[in-house]
């Protein structure tokens, strides 16, 4: 059994992520598009709260922050720079949407924030010795 003690700030996150899942499974009845991110957002939630696969965890964090900046930089600067603006700022919308949307592009700057600077959220997914 395992007898760890969840940290607050694992809770209050992962509590944040099924909050998120929960508004784009609302703003999914809508269009069937924010669907993917609600799995995506409801995938991080369970991964955080029982502490598991914390290097999936990060990549999918830092893929939705990579794909949002790039999308970002694609529509402001994209003519500018001559280049193919809505082919690679559609490939960056997919992307961006399929690792959990802006939602999770909100909450990935503390998660990843912490993952840098404390020691709590790394600790909590370190895999636990057994007896």
């Amino acid at each position: 059994m395992n007898d760890r003690i969840r940290p607050v700030s694992a809770t209050v996150c992962a509590v944040l992520l099924a909050v998120s899942a929960i508004v784009m499974i609302y703003m999914g009845t809508y269009a069937s598009a924010y669907y993917a991110p609600a799995v995506c957002l409801l995938w991080e939630a369970v991964l955080l709260w029982r502490g598991a696969a914390r290097k999936l965890f990060e990549r999918v964090l830092q893929l939705n922050q990579l794909t949002g900046i790039i999308l970002i930089l694609t529509l402001w600067l994209g003519d500018t720079l001559h280049l193919p603006k809505l082919d690679i700022a559609g490939v960056m919308l997919i992307g961006n949407m399929a690792s959990g949307g802006p939602l999770m592009a909100v909450l990935a700057i503390p998660l990843l924030a912490s993952f840098h600077f404390s020691k709590t959220l790394p600790d909590w997914f370190q895999p636990t010795a057994h007896a």
